[in-house]
C-alpha cells in the first residue's frame, strides 16, 4: 500500500509518541508496583486493647526501635491507645517504661489524692464510710456511670500532652496518631483523630462501669474494645503501607479462669469486636502475640508492668527475622522524631483561666491552687495545686492544658461540677457499740446559700442523728449549722468492778464559722446550746464514784484550732493531728462560768520504711470547780470506743472509768509493718490526775500498755487488741472492723 510522504512522516511521528507513551506507561506501572521499594513507605503500628495486659506493648516498640524501624503512623484502643499516645507525641519506649513503672497504679486509678490536701469534710467521708453512691437528684438514686472518675490518669495525660494545643490535630504529631472509642449513645465507633488529646485517650480506655464516660468533642464516649479492639483498618485508612500489629488480647478463658471480675472483664475483652478481627488481621504485614499468660486487664503493679514489658520484647525479639526482611525488602530506614511536644521541665506561668466557671469565685480558686504568680512550675507543681484545689470537694474532674500568652504560659483549668446528691454507707463492729450502720446524705451545689448539706443516721444499739449546713464561695470564712442528736448506753468501771450501766439522751443545735488554710490548718469557733436527759456520775475526795440523774440544757461557747497533715487516718506513716478547743460553759441558772481546755495530739514520726514512732498526748483542764457534772471526764478504752468528744483513750483501761477535772494521758507506742496489711503495734501509756493545778504534788499516775494486731482492708480498719493496767487489774480485751464513727 502506498503511503505518501507527508502522512508518512505523520505516521512516524505518532508512532514515536505511542512508543514513548507505552513506555512512560510502563515506567509509571513498574513504579506504582514498586512505590514502596522506590519510596519510603508509611509504616503503622497498630497496639490493641487489653487493659494492663497493655504493657507489653511498651517491649514491643524498644525492639522496633533498636531495629531501626520508622513508624509514621500509631494506632490504637484502650490501653493500646495509651500507650501510642504518649508514643506519638515523641517520647521514646524507655521514657514510656520508666513512667509506668515508677507509677503508684493504686493511687492513680482509685482517683486517690493525698489525704492532707482533701478537705476536712471530705476527710470525714473517706474515712467513715465505705460505699459511696452519686445522684444528680433526690429521683434517681442509682449507680454511678463508673467507679472512678479518672481524675489522676486524666492529670497524667495532661502533664505528659502539657506541649500540645487544646484543640490539636493529630496527624500533626511527630507520629501521626488515632485512638478509637465508642459513642455510649449509638454504640457507633468513633475514631478520633483531633481535639483535646488527654479527653481522647482517656475516652479509649474508659472501660464501661469501671470509668465514668467522658466527653469529647461534644460526644460521650467510653473505651472503644467494644467496636475496634485491634484497629488495623484504621492505619490502612490513615495511610499505611505497612503494618505492624501488636495483639495482647490473649485466648478466650475456661470457665474455671472466670471465676473474678479480672477474669469476666478479660473475657469481656477477648471477645469483643471479634467480627473485625480476620479483617484487621488481614492487613497486617507483621503480627506480634507476646505471651500475657498470668496477668489480666487489672494487672496493674509495678512488678506486672516490669514483667509484661519483659513479654513484650521477647515477643518482638521472636520475630526479629520477619522485621529484618521486611526493612531489608523496603529499605527501611531510623528516622528523626522531633521532641518539641516531649513535657519540659517546667514553664512560666504567668496567668491562671478557669474557662467556663460560672459556680465559685475565681480568686477563692486561685487562692486554693497556692501558685504564686510569676513563677516556673512543672507538671508536678501543677498536679500537687490541682491535688489542692480538688480536695476542696465538689468535683468530679479538674484538669488542665497550657496555652501561650505573650509574658509566658497561662494555666487553664477545666472544671466539672461534681453531682449534686452523694450517698454514703459504713459500718462497724466492735466490742464496745456492737454492730453500727451509718447513712449519709451529701449535697454539693455552689449555685446555692448553703452550698454543703450532709444529713446523717446512724443505726444501733446507740441510734443518733446529725445534721450539717454550711455556705463558702469565697475567701471569707465557712459559716455553719448542725444539728445533733444521740441516744448512748455505757458503762462506769470503777478498779476492777463495773459500776453502772448508764443511759443519756443527748442533743444540741450549734451555730459556727471557721477559716481553713492549705486543707490542713482550721481555726473556728462558735455556739452551742445542749440538752442533756439521763444519768451522769462524779467523784468525791474519796474516790467513789456517784451516779445522778439529769435534765440540763447548756450553753456552750466555744473557740478552736485543728490541724492536721497525716497521709492516712488509720495507718499514718508520718504527720500530725492536733485539735485544741477552749470552751466556756454555762446552764443560766446560776450564771456561773466554767472554762475548759481539751487538747488531742496525734504525731507519727518514720522510724524506718516498716517502723513508725506513734506519740500521742491527751489533756482535759477546768479552771474551777463550777463546770457541769454532764462534762466529767470519761477515760479508757481505744479511739474508736469513745462515748463522747470528751472522752479520753486508754490503752488497758475499760471504756470508761470517772477521771478528775484536770486529766493528761500520754502515749508512746511502736507500730511495725508486717507484709502488705497486717501491722503489730506496742504501746505504753501513763495518766497523770487531779482536782487542784495549784497542788500539783497531789496529783496521781497510773500506767498502762498492750498490744494490738491490726490490718488494713478494703472495708475498713481490723484491730485486736490486749491491754493491761495495775489500776483496773485485769486485762482488758478490744476488737473492731470497719471504719469508726
Amino acid at each position: 500500500m502506498y503511503i505518501d510522504p507527508v502522512h508518512k512522516k505523520w505516521i512516524s511521528r505518532i508512532s514515536l509518541i505511542l512508543i514513548q507513551l507505552l513506555f512512560l506507561n510502563s515506567i509509571l506501572v513498574h513504579a506504582q508496583e514498586n512505590s514502596i521499594e522506590g519510596k519510603r513507605p508509611k509504616v503503622a503500628v497498630v497496639l490493641s486493647g487489653g487493659g494492663a495486659k497493655g504493657f507489653a506493648h511498651i517491649g514491643v516498640l524498644k525492639i522496633l526501635e533498636e531495629e531501626g524501624i520508622p513508624i509514621d503512623i500509631i494506632v490504637g484502643t484502650s490501653m493500646g491507645n495509651l500507650i501510642g499516645g504518649i508514643y506519638s507525641l515523641g517520647y521514646n519506649a524507655d521514657e514510656i517504661e520508666m513512667l509506668v513503672t515508677n507509677q503508684n497504679w493504686e493511687q492513680v486509678l482509685l482517683d486517690k489524692i493525698p489525704r492532707e490536701d482533701l478537705f476536712f469534710n471530705d476527710q470525714i467521708l473517706k474515712q467513715r464510710y465505705q460505699l459511696s453512691l452519686s445522684f444528680s437528684d433526690v429521683k434517681s438514686i442509682g449507680l454511678p456511670q463508673g467507679i472512678i472518675n479518672g481524675q489522676n490518669v486524666l492529670n497524667i495525660f495532661c502533664g505528659l500532652a502539657a506541649n500540645v494545643p487544646e484543640k490539636a490535630d493529630f496527624s500533626k504529631f511527630p507520629i501521626s496518631f488515632a485512638c478509637v472509642a465508642t459513642d455510649l449513645e449509638t454504640g457507633e465507633e468513633v475514631v478520633m483523630r483531633e481535639g483535646f488529646l488527654p479527653t481522647a485517650m482517656f475516652s479509649s480506655m474508659a472501660i464501661p462501669g469501671v470509668f465514668q464516660a467522658a466527653n469529647h468533642n461534644n460526644k460521650l464516649l467510653v473505651d472503644g474494645g467494644a467496636v475496634n479492639n485491634f484497629p488495623a483498618d484504621v492505619a490502612k485508612q490513615m495511610g499505611a503501607d505497612i503494618i505492624i500489629g501488636v495483639d495482647i488480647r490473649g485466648n478466650l478463658l475456661p470457665r474455671d479462669k472466670l471465676a473474678t471480675m479480672d477474669g469476666v472483664i478479660s473475657q469481656m475483652v477477648n471477645f469483643l469486636g471479634q467480627g473485625k478481627d480476620s479483617i484487621n488481621n488481614s492487613y497486617c504485614d507483621i503480627l506480634i502475640r507476646p505471651d500475657i499468660t498470668g496477668y489480666s486487664v487489672g494487672s496493674f503493679s509495678n512488678e506486672a508492668a516490669d514483667t509484661l514489658i519483659r513479654r513484650g520484647e521477647k515477643a518482638a525479639m521472636q520475630m526479629k527475622d520477619q522485621i529484618r526482611q521486611l526493612k531489608e525488602k523496603y529499605n527501611l530506614q531510623p528516622r528523626h522524631y522531633s521532641r518539641s511536644l516531649v513535657n519540659k521541665t517546667n514553664w512560666l506561668i504567668t496567668k491562671i483561666n478557669f474557662p467556663d466557671n460560672n459556680f465559685l469565685n475565681d480568686d477563692f480558686l486561685k487562692n486554693k491552687l497556692n501558685l504564686e504568680l510569676p513563677g516556673n512550675y512543672s507538671t508536678n507543681n501543677i498536679k500537687n495545686a490541682i491535688n489542692r484545689l480538688y480536695g476542696y470537694g465538689g468535683f468530679a474532674l479538674v484538669y488542665y492544658y497550657l496555652s501561650d500568652n505573650p509574658t509566658g504560659k497561662t494555666l487553664n483549668l477545666k472544671l466539672t461540677p461534681q453531682k449534686k446528691y452523694s450517698q454514703h454507707i459504713g459500718f462497724k463492729a466492735n466490742t464496745n457499740d456492737a454492730a453500727a450502720v451509718l447513712l449519709n446524705t451529701t449535697r454539693r451545689n455552689y449555685e446555692k446559700a448553703f452550698n454543703f448539706l450532709s444529713l446523717s443516721t446512724e443505726l444501733s444499739a446507740n441510734p443518733g442523728a446529725s445534721f450539717v449546713a454550711e455556705s463558702n464561695k469565697g475567701n471569707i470564712p465557712t459559716l455553719g449549722t448542725e444539728i445533733k442528736t444521740k441516744y448512748q448506753n455505757y458503762n462506769i468501771f470503777e478498779k476492777r468492778e463495773k459500776l453502772y450501766n448508764a443511759d443519756l439522751f443527748y442533743s444540741s443545735a450549734s451555730l459556727y464559722f471557721y477559716k481553713t488554710f492549705w486543707n490542713k490548718l482550721n481555726f473556728g469557733a462558735g455556739i452551742k446550746e445542749e440538752y442533756f436527759d439521763g444519768d451522769i456520775f462524779t467523784k468525791n475526795t474519796n474516790e467513789q464514784v456517784f451516779a445522778e440523774k439529769i435534765n440540763q440544757l447548756l450553753t456552750n461557747v466555744y473557740g478552736y484550732i485543728r490541724f492536721d497533715d497525716m497521709d492516712n487516718f488509720y495507718f499514718p506513716t508520718k504527720g500530725t493531728r492536733i485539735n485544741f478547743k477552749f470552751s466556756l460553759y454555762t446552764d443560766f441558772a446560776d450564771y456561773k462560768l466554767s472554762p475548759e481546755i481539751l487538747f488531742k495530739m496525734n504525731r507519727v514520726i518514720p522510724v524506718t520504711p516498716k517502723t513508725t514512732l506513734l506519740c500521742n498526748i491527751y489533756s482535759r483542764i477546768f479552771f474551777n470547780n463550777n463546770y457541769p457534772l454532764i462534762k466529767t471526764t470519761l477515760v479508757g478504752g481505744e479511739s474508736y470506743s469513745q462515748y463522747f468528744n470528751h472522752h479520753l483513750p486508754f490503752v488497758g483501761l475499760p471504756p470508761a472509768i470517772i477521771g478528775d477535772s484536770n486529766t493528761g494521758v500520754g502515749l508512746v507506742g511502736l507500730r511495725i509493718k508486717m507484709g502488705k496489711i497486717h501491722y503489730l503495734s506496742l504501746l505504753y501509756n501513763l495518766m497523770v490526775q487531779g482536782d487542784d493545778l495549784d497542788q500539783l504534788d497531789k496529783f496521781s499516775f497510773i500506767g498502762g500498755g498492750g498490744f494490738k494486731y491490726s490490718m488494713d482492708t478494703g472495708i475498713g480498719p481490723i484491730d485486736l487488741g490486749i491491754g493491761y493496767s495495775g489500776y483496773h487489774e485485769k486485762p482488758t480485751f478490744s476488737a473492731n472492723l470497719g471504719y469508726w464513727f
